[in-house]
């Protein structure tokens, strides 16, 4: 296989971890509640999965620069198969919190490992190659929900056993589709802490992680605004699945697209292209007054978040050091992603105390502000002789 086509490979099995881990979270509400949980657990269960992968992640990482990263993945893909069949058979709130977070927990030790391998294939199309695996994971959010909609038609606990059975694909998957790499193991690899020090000591790495927060903290604010104003508006459920259906779909298509042009382009002209595109899409959706105004501004928004999240991801992965590459994107990724927790609350909080959706969406302007404010100041210094590090000696025990 070539390099592209195990690139390909990879992104149909991330695409199945990542369907497989949505499918549930339709019928977890319902669930949780017929298992004795009150309104107030509901959202810590539906979200202990991303709280999971959030707050392990960054140690978990090392696992994929200590380890064959095939066998990484096929030990996270497994936990999750086995995490999510135990769901059907849950009889308790407190043991699918359990699960859940476990579940959260083993998709926090594949995804380094999918991130390095990943980096390691692009060898100087970083762009082209990350651009395919986060298309591929837009996808499944379009996907995942509703297969997991489909299947509650049949039973509650359906959702989990497809996913039980998905993950274990993926698992069949890394063992078969994943060629072993060319590269050493490191027989003295760095801690979980040594890890997480080596990655952010470099400055440039804040710089790279505020271009990609201003586009998930936006979503993760808007995912609940766009709903809610939808609602305000008196539009129809279905048209809200659509604004937001739709918005995943352009996501996955820009990823697509702009990991071909990120590796040749020149970085500060498409930095601040997509800061200003998310600002206008901000100013849009807060002046928004139908379906249609809404599924263009929030699909205009896609368009930029998909871009800044592709180009942080990509520089970093140049930046960052072959033996620490699980490590540092671990970490990376789990800061990213805290982000989406953040969002969410500040729109809480926000709409509390203004009281109105429209007053409340332009606060998505502020991390791109900052972001475009200091990308014409930094970004040419961050990567300037991205990828030029010289690695440290190995400790070498063994070539996988």
């Amino acid at each position: 296989m070539t390099r592209l086509q195990r690139m390909y490979a990879l992104g149909v099995m991330s695409f199945v971890l990542f369907l497989s881990t949505l499918a549930g979270v339709p019928v977890l509400p319902k669930l949780s509640t017929e298992l004795g949980a009150d309104l107030s657990m509901i959202p810590v269960i539906v979200s202990a999965s991303l709280i999971a992968v959030v707050l392990i992640q960054p140690f978990t990482g090392v696992l994929a620069d200590r380890f064959p990263r095939k066998w990484v993945v096929f030990a996270g893909a497994l936990a999750g198969s086995l995490t999510s069949l135990a769901c059907v058979f849950a009889t308790s709130w407190r043991q699918l919190l359990f699960l859940r977070a476990a579940g959260g927990a083993a998709d926090a030790i594949s995804m380094p490992a999918i991130l390095a391998i990943t980096a390691s294939l692009a060898e100087g199309q970083q762009g082209r190659f990350l651009g395919i695996l986060r298309s591929s994971q837009g996808l499944s959010f379009v996907i995942g929900p509703a297969l997991g909609g489909a299947f509650s038609l049949i039973w509650l606990r359906a959702p989990f056993l497809a996913d039980g059975i998905l993950s274990l694909v993926a698992c069949l998957a890394a063992a078969i589709l994943i060629e072993p790499e060319n590269r050493v193991v490191r027989k003295n690899a760095p801690s979980p802490l040594s890890g997480l020090r080596m990655t952010f000591a470099d400055r440039r790495v804040y710089l790279l992680l505020l271009i990609g927060v201003s586009g998930l903290f936006g979503f993760g604010m808007l995912y609940g605004l766009v709903s809610t104003k939808a609602q305000v508006l008196g539009l129809a459920s279905w048209r809200v699945g659509a604004i937001l259906g739709g918005g995943a779909l352009v996501f996955s298509a820009v990823s697509l697209f702009v990991g071909r042009i990120a590796d040749k382009a020149r970085p500060l002209p498409l930095v601040i292209a997509s800061e200003l595109v998310i600002v206008l899409a901000a100013a849009g959706l807060s002046l928004a007054g139908g379906f249609a105004a809404l599924c263009a501004f929030y699909s205009l928004f896609c368009v930029g978040e998909a871009t800044v999240c592709l180009l942080s991801f990509a520089y970093a992965a140049r930046l960052f050091r072959q033996e620490h590459m699980g490590a540092s994107m671990g970490a990376f990724d789990s800061v990213m992603d805290l982000s989406l927790f953040v969002g969410p609350v500040v729109a809480a909080v926000s709409l509390k105390a203004l009281g109105t959706v429209n007053a409340v969406i332009p606060i998505v302007c502020i991390p791109a502000a900052l972001a475009l404010a200091a990308a014409l100041f930094r970004l040419r210094q961050a990567t300037a002789g991205v990828g030029s590090t010289v690695p440290a000696p190995l400790d070498v025990e063994e070539t996988v």
